[in-house]
């Protein structure tokens, strides 16, 4: 994943406290992310660097079909739509240009905003135990946003063996 500290940062903390459907809105985030990475890396002429984040682009949409779930009509949709981004990645890839990503980013970016709908009405338990619980607060100045675990010396977090 092609993405700063920050953002890996985030990502994690948005993981361990997602449910289902928010677990899904953060693959998408991370997808373009990746994406727009790869568009990045284009525009500055770092090959290597675009190959790869093409490369996780076509790992995450290859997660996306294979958690889908074939037993609702809609899932038959959606795959076509994932095929779709899927064959733009693999296109871009060969050809080492960025061959209609703004398609890609416009079709997932659209899932991505019904995902996140439903995401908002889901209020099912985190997928996570025994994780820390974060809340966030404006506490060094403006603009800077500095997050706290509610019990920094918890013991009992992650995954227990």
């Amino acid at each position: 994943m092609n993405v700063n500290k920050e953002k890996q940062k985030d990502f994690a903390r948005r993981i361990t406290q997602a449910n289902r459907s928010e677990l899904l809105v953060v693959t998408y985030d991370i997808l373009l992310e990746e994406i727009e990475a790869s568009k990045r890396s284009f525009d500055a002429g770092d090959a290597a660097e675009y190959a790869r984040a093409i490369k996780s682009a076509q790992r995450f949409i290859a997660e996306l079909m294979s958690t889908l779930d074939f037993a609702y009509p809609i899932s038959k949709e959606i795959f076509a739509l994932y095929e779709y981004v899927q064959r733009l990645l693999i296109k871009s890839d060969i050809t080492r240009r960025p061959f209609e990503l703004d398609s890609a980013v416009y079709v997932i970016s659209g899932l991505r905003k019904s995902y996140a709908h439903l995401a908002a009405e889901d209020d099912s338990a985190p997928l996570m135990e025994n994780t820390q619980t974060v809340f966030a607060g404006l506490t060094y100045g403006k603009g800077t946003l500095n997050e706290t675990d509610l019990d920094p010396n918890a013991v009992n977090r992650g995954f227990l063996a």
